[in-house]
């Protein structure tokens, strides 16, 4: 019964499990890479073609394909059509899931059901339920969604074992998003302290620069050609911008040749001006750095013992150079900036985790609540590991935090508004659980009031900060749910207490309870995120495993 990592990313995945050595291996793909590209192509109806066939055969039909799928994770107006089919976010991450599924139990011979599938650290409620259920759809039992940055922290600690507690910085700079978080390792315990990023910022913006100079490049030279409109080509440029990319990590420059409508212009990209194009887009990750080092710095952490770089695009020179910058302001760091497995780390360390989970399970059955004479033997047996594994699985702890905080809609009573005519008065958010509280995490009850006499209903609005400095105000935040709290007494004088408790999971799960203390009159509810119920899952499910997945 074994338990697999899955980092489901924004340009490129990858499964990994733990092999009989203990060790984390990462299960290479049909064609046998140990990454697959997040692209999927559309060939015909119910038959979808995987990574690097899907990538090639986008260049020929590239309004069959799609690419980045993960920036979309959450979003309810986004939806995808290919051959009078309509197909969400979650449902393409699925087919992503169920080919890598696939082909990791032709390689292992064993089934692959059990699973922990990664998500940037700055994902919200709905991104992170957005993936639980794109699991859930490729007929995976999802074990917990895990923040990238703690999975990589996980592989780190496999391979460096620490006697004494250290703080780990963790820059994890990805396709498509961007994470750093400060996580505090002491023997087994893997515990983050705080966090932040950005899910919009990743090596997908990078790209969008180089592509934006080679098309300049070209049109300057023909400025009566506009190949904008020609989406093979478009595509191609794509591609050759990711390539140059790549390449500009480890060579100073290189030459590509645009040809288009019969005319051919060769263009000179060198490293100096990639990181000239793309200076700002490094910055804003400092920036993230440098508040979260803040941050950590109140919570009493002084300095870093190990800063670890994961991500494909931390192999550019001018990562490395410029994090050591920011953390020489101070004076000297202790720990330099260094690569753990950039491209694998994160599913290894959720490999690792996803046997915690099994392990821990294990244990809260009823063979764990019998004692643990002969229990490290019994889990061993079932879950096909040592029994030295089994007790070193259970002894570990990992804590993460609550990513962005989480509050309630009230309005302004300082607003002369709020007593005349409330639906126009100011609004704000009061954050029941702000960023970095440790998880599980429980607001307690907190105290709000009615708006008008005699108010017969009240609506709980929920809200999530957007940005990592996000502030009480609207514009800094968004709705992410409601629930509605009926029947309140009659004649309830403006300003009666109302309670409301936020509860927030250890796999990120929020709950609500609202209650009228005096009646007794309460509502409870987990957030529905982005309308899927379970009767749209079944059918998603339904729908994923009909079609036919290869790479």
């Amino acid at each position: 019964m074994t338990a697999f990592g899955i980092d489901l990313g924004t340009t490129n995945s990858c499964l990994a499990y733990i092999d009989e050595s203990g060790r984390p291996a990462v299960v290479r793909n049909s064609i046998g890479e140990n990454t697959t590209p997040s692209v999927v192509y559309f060939e015909r109806r119910d038959s979808v073609v995987i990574g690097s066939a899907a990538a090639n055969a986008a260049l020929l039909a590239p309004e069959l394909a799609v690419r980045h799928v993960k920036r979309r994770m959450g979003r309810k107006d986004v939806d995808f059509h290919f051959h009078g089919t309509r197909y969400t976010p979650e449902t393409i991450s699925a087919l992503i899931l169920k080919e890598l599924a696939a082909a990791a139990e032709r390689r292992l011979g064993r089934p692959v059901r059990d699973v922990v599938i990664t998500v940037p650290a700055y994902f919200g409620v709905a991104e992170r339920e957005a993936t639980r259920r794109a699991g859930e759809i490729a007929g995976l039992d999802v074990l917990d969604v895990l923040a990238e940055p703690v999975a990589a922290a996980l592989s780190h600690q496999h391979g460096h074992p620490a006697g004494s507690p250290r703080h780990l910085l963790v820059y994890d700079l990805g396709g498509g998003t961007f994470d750093t978080t400060v996580i505090r390792v002491d023997g087994d315990d893997v515990n983050v302290v705080c966090t932040g990023g950005d899910r919009d910022l990743g090596g997908a913006d990078w790209d969008a620069r180089i592509r934006a100079f080679l098309l300049e490049e070209f049109t300057a030279r023909h400025p009566r050609l506009d190949p904008t409109a020609d989406e093979q080509f478009m595509q191609e440029l794509w591609i050759m911008a990711e390539q140059l990319k790549k390449e500009l990590s480890s060579a100073r420059s290189r030459r590509r040749n645009l040809r288009f409508a019969g005319a051919t212009v060769q263009v000179e990209l060198t490293r100096e001006r990639l990181e000239e194009l793309t200076a700002d887009l490094l910055q804003r990750t400092l920036k993230i750095t440098e508040d979260t080092i803040d941050r950590a710095r109140r919570q009493g952490v002084a300095g870093f013992d190990e800063v670890v770089l994961v991500g494909g695009m931390t192999r550019m020179p001018a990562v490395a150079s410029r994090l050591e910058g920011l953390l020489a302001k101070d004076g000297p760091a202790d720990g330099m900036p260094r690569r753990h497995e950039p491209d694998l780390a994160v599913a290894q360390g959720a490999a690792l985790f996803a046997l915690i989970k099994q392990v821990q399970q294990e244990d809260d059955g009823p063979d764990g609540r019998d004692g643990p004479d002969g229990r490290d033997e019994r889990v061993a047996d079932r879950l096909g590991i040592s029994a030295e594994q089994a007790e070193s699985m259970r002894s570990r702890n990992v804590t993460t935090v609550v990513p962005r905080g989480f509050g309630v809609k009230v309005i302004d009573e300082h607003d002369p508004l709020a007593a005349t005519d409330p639906m126009r008065a100011r609004f704000f958010v009061v954050h029941l659980l702000p960023a970095d509280t440790p998880l599980p995490a429980d607001s307690g009850p907190v105290v709000f009031g009615t708006v008008l006499d005699n108010q017969p209903m009240l609506e709980v609005e929920v809200w999530e900060q957007t940005r990592p400095d996000g502030t009480e105000e609207l514009a800094d935040n968004t709705m992410i749910g409601r629930g509605m709290l009926r029947g309140l007494p009659p004649r309830l004088p403006r300003k009666t207490p109302i309670e409301i408790t936020f509860h927030m999971s250890e796999t990120g799960r929020l709950s609500v309870h609202a209650v009228e203390p005096r009646s007794g009159r309460e509502v409870r509810f987990d957030l529905q995120i982005g309308g899927m119920d379970k009767a749209a899952v079944a059918d998603a499910k339904a729908a994923v495993a009909r079609h036919d997945t290869t790479s």
